[in-house]
């Protein structure tokens, strides 16, 4: 996995301040985060090998990153430290009110190179899953991955800088609910300006990401408390891609405590159901799980359930997927 992963500071507030406003938190918390480090992360709790790919500095914030990350047993042998940069981190502010987050964000100074990526980095891996970070590095490691079979997915959340060839290089694709109109807006045929087609909704702006990306199998986009809906494409170019819509997982809102990472969470469960070959369908469900659960504790990556848990709340989601995996050898 190719991602930025960061230093996070989690502060819990009775209501959003007002300009000039002094107030108090009700819960601060620190960890790692990052969208595909916090995703990656998941999966290692859920029961899969994982390791992270990216850059951080030698400073105090990257020893809590490297620790957060041996802890949730990612392997961090290619979490790469350098003195030209300080390590990415984000003070996040969670409104207990209006159970809403904004993230305030400072970025390295220097990303990942293609001089940094190195053949062995996908030495084991079945799958590889990027955010869209060092997105030329990135670029390099995927193209490894598409030429030794590898799966390889990638989270949209918002255009970057050469995101169009890296969108090019992955079979799945997931995004969040703003992501595929401004793919669509950006990409549509001048000739499709002003029909119905082009005042968009998101199953008609996904059908826009199939269409310019020959080689995606799959767009899965996530939409908060209306679920999640994706496409995929027929094994026939000529027939009609499928539509599939999940709705989420129900929860009330007295239970919900922070949306943060609940996006990366989704992508964690799911990932996780597909690499035991299961239906597009019931991997959507297991993220809608696996999100629902996080939204129930403070910060990115606590709230995601092991193994252990899904196997005893879900069985026939959880245990259905292991099934199959097994029998496949």
């Amino acid at each position: 996995l190719v991602c930025a992963c960061m230093y996070c500071m989690c502060t819990q507030v009775s209501e959003f301040p007002s300009p000039d406003d002094k107030i108090r938190t009700t819960d601060f918390r620190v960890f790692g985060g990052g969208n595909a480090a916090n995703t990656i992360c998941g999966l290692a709790k859920l029961g899969n090998s994982a390791k992270l790919i990216t850059k951080v500095g030698r400073d105090g914030n990257a020893e809590v990153i490297i620790s957060q990350a041996k802890e949730s047993d990612v392997d961090p042998t290619y979490i790469l430290q350098s003195q030209e940069t300080p390590s990415p981190f984000t003070y996040v502010i969670v409104d207990q009110k209006t159970k809403s987050r904004t993230c305030i964000h400072t970025a390295a100074t220097h990303e990942l190179t293609p001089e940094d990526i190195v053949d062995d980095m996908l030495s084991g891996c079945e799958w590889l899953h990027l955010d869209g970070r060092h997105t030329i590095a990135a670029l390099k490691i995927a193209k490894m991955a598409n030429e030794r079979g590898i799966t390889v997915s990638l989270d949209c959340e918002k255009e970057r800088e050469h995101l169009d060839q890296l969108m090019q290089t992955a079979d799945i694709l997931f995004t969040n609910s703003k992501f595929p109109s401004i793919f669509a807006k950006k990409h549509r045929d001048s000739a499709d300006e002003g029909s119905s087609s082009a005042a968009g909704s998101i199953e008609k702006d996904i059908q826009v990401i199939l269409h310019q990306l020959p080689n995606l199998k799959q767009v899965v986009s996530t939409m908060g408390a209306s679920g999640s809906v994706a496409l995929v494409r027929a094994d026939d170019r000529h027939s009609p891609s499928k539509l599939i819509k999940c709705p989420a997982w129900p929860i009330s809102a007295s239970e919900v405590v922070d949306s943060t990472g609940a996006g990366d969470a989704f992508i964690a469960g799911a990932i996780h159901a597909l690499a035991r070959h299961a239906k597009l369908e019931d991997a959507m469900r297991f993220g809608s799980y696996v999100a629902a659960r996080k939204l129930t504790q403070l910060g990115a990556r606590e709230g995601v359930p092991t193994a252990e848990i899904a196997m005893a709340e879900v069985p026939e989601l959880h245990g259905g997927q292991r099934a199959a995996h097994d029998a496949s050898g």
